[in-house]
């Protein structure tokens, strides 16, 4: 037992809940300086390790009781309170405006629960800064420069030190490095500006402030970029070695038009006795970067590709994502195959996964394969070769639906849109995004390889990044039901939760005006998938053991399994390697679910930027909408091309009262429900703050009936 630990035992002894040093020293019956400092700095390294808790204003040690104290991530917001988001993963905490002690949003802290209540607590240090570096605008005066940041949950303009502007213009979207921070709120912080973005209307500029302030960044370091330039560029005899080859396959890929990273290829061939053969080739990246390398080290940073509008913020660099790794039509490519044998019911009677070499025959697109699908003459002539293997891939792809859907599968409808720009980069329609099969076939021979390679590797008792999804929360789970009841949709609800009750509710609403409501309410009561080295199941899609083993090009959790699976495949998988993966998988799973988390909040924030940009050309207009949130202050209500605006309660008529049980605001002749239609007229637009105003039309047809 090392000094330290000698100490907390002793410490753990003291009836005092606080202690000083003074204290300690006489219990040691310390007598030299020497002994004095060796004690005073195993306090100091206890205290930084969170371990005890030292009070600077009375130079006080405090005992940290585990069910008192904690850490967490301050989640601020712009009137000045905030929310604790745990480390442990338990119910988020209040801070009240007086108990934050100079955090700002997104600092790693400690905190301390308050007595005598059930949810409110007090950050009592900062242990890290989260945001060193903001975006902003700059505001230049005679005597003083600030730069006014764009996150106002962010509760501080930044002062700009003397010859510390870059040269910025008044106005300019600048980002800015924060040198110090304040003991408390009550005064700024300080720091110098290190990029100048540009004025807010000119090109791009938007996005590279949604990026700066997100930390993402298109460009690699000159030693990561060298590294990626030496990778070959083109696959060799050496490579090839010890492989399946599947170059005479009949194997083509099938993306989106402007895709430029091609993970994922697929084959498929009908067996005499009527089952599918189904062939999942996915791009074998952990050849070009191994574990412990620069490329290694700059993926894992990233986590993922982050996609903007017309943007892509790639985890690996273009050499690879977009050369080397790239499953392109004509050239021999290194691959990592799941090949499964699948019967007409839709269940996988066996398969098997090997390193390979493949060379795609075509490059397909969905729209493309739709044509094909639909019977388009001239495209099916124009790809002759494969148009079986489509139709076939349509049956089995309907198939695997099927079955998933009788096992409980939970199948949400997606509401994503694309930007339709003019000649000068400026957003002038929203369109809803193209949901045809093609996309679902690819969608479910995906699903089906991420399935077998998970239980490969739990069947091998492999270390592993498991994709895990855990059931509903209770109280959400109440809230939906109430609103799907009150919507007059009945669901038999069962005592323990199965995926077949929310899916049943699901087909029911179909049937409603209500399915979007439904499907969007539905999806916010859902838990936040997440990567673990633990396979606890995935409950969205029924599945007892799930993976993401198809797209290594960006994501981090799908490469480190694919370096498992090849050491496994290998027969490497010695007592060494076996401890080295169980502690990469543990920190690739945690860091490739916070990675996630953010990609996530940032691809949100650039399509509502882009949103915003849009809804300025609306201002004035008339639209039908349908209402989408109701809150105690006003209700949000929603286009048919997903721009949000919000109305406030005052516009909605007198003595209205929020009914949280039935998702309303009511009056004595009014009513403002989830779903209800209503014609709203835009307001206003703050691009800034990114807030759409909308008013309340004066024809508006929304629901004016008694509130039962």
């Amino acid at each position: 037992m090392n000094f330290k630990e000698q100490l907390i035992s002793l410490i753990d002894t003291i009836d005092a809940e606080y202690f000083t040093a003074k204290q300690i020293f006489g219990i040691l019956h310390t007598k030299s300086t020497a002994e004095r400092v060796a004690v005073k700095e195993a306090l100091a390294e206890l205290a930084n390790e969170c371990r005890l808790l030292y009070d600077k204003r009375n130079n006080r040690y405090c005992k940290l009781q585990q069910k008192d104290f904690g850490q967490a991530t301050f989640q601020a917001n712009a009137r000045g309170f905030g929310f604790l988001l745990r480390d442990d993963g338990g119910r988020d905490l209040f801070v009240p405006a007086n108990k934050t002690n100079g955090a700002f949003h997104r600092d790693r802290v400690l905190y301390r629960r308050i007595v005598g209540t059930e949810d409110e607590a007090e950050i009592i240090r900062i242990l890290e800064r989260g945001m060193t570096n903001l975006v902003g605008t700059y505001e230049k005066g005679r005597n003083v420069r600030f730069v006014l940041p764009d996150e106002q949950r962010f509760s501080s303009d930044v002062y700009v030190l003397p010859r510390k502007d870059l040269g910025a213009k008044n106005g300019q979207k600048v980002v800015v490095h924060i040198t110090h921070f304040p003991e408390d709120n009550r005064n700024c912080p300080e720091g110098e500006i290190v990029e100048i973005l540009g004025f807010p209307n000119e090109r791009d500029v938007d996005m590279l402030s949604v990026a700066a302030s997100f930390g993402l960044s298109d460009s690699f370091s000159d030693n990561v970029q060298r590294r990626a330039q030496s990778v070959p560029r083109s696959v060799t005899d050496t490579d090839i070695d010890g492989r399946v080859d599947l170059r005479k396959d009949c194997i083509f890929t099938i993306d989106g038009e402007d895709s430029k990273d091609l993970d994922d290829a697929v084959s498929i061939s009908v067996n005499p006795d009527g089952t599918f053969t189904l062939g999942v080739h996915i791009a074998d990246v952990s050849h070009y970067v191994p574990a412990g390398g620069e490329l290694d080290a700059e993926a894992y940073d990233r986590g993922t590709s982050v996609y903007f509008p017309e943007k892509v913020f790639p985890m690996l660099p273009r050499e690879l994502s977009n050369g080397i790794c790239s499953l392109y039509e004509g050239v021999d490519r290194l691959t990592v195959s799941c090949v499964m044998t699948i019967d007409e019911r839709g269940k996988v009677l066996d398969y098997s996964v090997f390193p390979s070499v493949i060379n795609s025959c075509h490059r397909m697109t969905y729209t493309v394969v739709q044509a094909i699908l639909d019977g388009d003459e001239s495209v099916r002539k124009h790809y002759a070769d494969i148009v079986d293997s489509l139709l076939n891939m349509e049956k089995l792809a309907h198939i695997l639906r099927d079955a998933r859907n009788r096992r409980g599968n939970i199948e949400f409808a997606g509401r994503e849109v694309n930007f339709v720009y003019n000649e000068r980069g400026e957003v002038v329609d929203i369109v809803l995004a193209d949901d045809s099969f093609s996309h679902c076939l690819i969608e479910e021979f995906m699903i089906a390889a991420n399935e077998c390679v998970a239980r490969y590797a739990e069947n091998c008792e492999l270390p592993f990044v498991y994709r895990v999804h855990a059931k509903p929360d209770e109280n959400k789970l109440n809230a939906l039901f109430a609103l799907l009841q009150g919507l007059g949709i009945n669901v038999r609800r069962t005592r323990e939760m199965h995926n077949s009750v929310l899916q049943a509710a699901l087909l029911k609403a179909e049937q409603t005006p209500y399915f979007n409501l439904i499907n969007d309410v539905m999806l916010r009561t859902m838990q936040k998938a997440k990567y673990s080295d633990v396979n606890t199941g995935h409950f969205g899609l029924a599945s007892r053991c799930y993976c993401h083993f198809t797209s290594p090009i960006r994501r981090y959790a799908d490469l480190t399994v694919h370096r498992v699976l090849k050491t496994a495949l290998d027969g490497k998988m010695t007592e060494k390697a076996m401890n080295f993966y169980c502690e990469c998988c543990y920190d690739a799973a945690k860091q490739a679910s916070v990675r996630e988390k953010l990609a996530d909040e940032a691809e949100r924030k650039a399509q509502d930027v882009k949103k915003c940009a849009y809804a300025l050309r609306l201002v004035g207009s008339v639209f039908e909408a349908n209402i989408s949130g109701v809150t105690e202050r006003g209700i949000y209500a929603e286009l048919p091309n997903t721009v949000e605006g919000f109305i406030p309660i005052e516009q909605l008529g007198d003595n209205l009262t929020y009914d949280p049980e039935r998702f309303c605001l009511a009056g004595e002749a009014v009513r403002y429900s989830l779903g209800d239609s209503i014609l709203i007229r835009v307001a206003s637009v703050n691009k800034q703050a990114c807030k759409i105003d909308f008013d309340l039309a004066s024809n508006s047809r929304a629901a004016k009936r008694n509130c039962k």
